[in-house]
């Protein structure tokens, strides 16, 4: 953090033994130690702290995780796109596409859907309610004549 050379520390240590004076300068180094060591041991605690909360460890061994799953799933989709490949059929091309079928465009399709279309509503009219009563009468004529066979002739 802070470049304290050589010189710069003879130069605190001269104006120290000048500033504080010869008798009492060996109290005030080892005060100084003492608060030196105590700021050290303070920033180390925090540094701990800190580090124990964020559990670093922690994240490196979730990443490894992470990290050896991405590369499994990696492997299965390379897997799946090989079969996917091996099953497909060989590559044809545009000539033999041009050439083996029958051109097919949008206006062939409508005019397939009109004639579904007519289908249906012819079918839709037989069920007017003119023919529903007519096939209703001819089923009752119907079940009348079967009943008439099985019983013999009535009175």
């Amino acid at each position: 953090m802070f470049d304290v050379g050589f010189w710069e520390i003879l130069l605190i240590l001269v104006m120290a033994l000048v500033i504080i004076g010869p008798e009492r300068l060996p109290g005030a180094a080892r005060k100084a130690g003492y608060f030196v060591g105590k700021a050290r041991r303070y920033i180390e605690g925090v540094r701990s702290e800190v580090e124990s909360e964020l559990d670093v460890n922690e994240f490196k061994r979730m990443l490894h995780n992470q990290e050896v799953q991405i590369n499994e799933l990696q492997q299965q989709v390379k897997a799946g796109v090989d079969e996917v490949k091996a099953d497909m059929p060989d590559p044809v091309s545009s000539a033999d596409i041009l050439s083996e079928s029958p051109s097919y465009s949008f206006s062939d399709e409508q005019d397939d859907v009109t004639d579904v279309s007519s289908v249906a509503s012819s079918s839709v009219s037989d069920d007017s309610p003119d023919n529903a009563s007519d096939a209703a009468q001819t089923d009752s004529t119907t079940s009348k004549e079967t009943r008439s066979k099985d019983t013999g002739p009535s009175k």
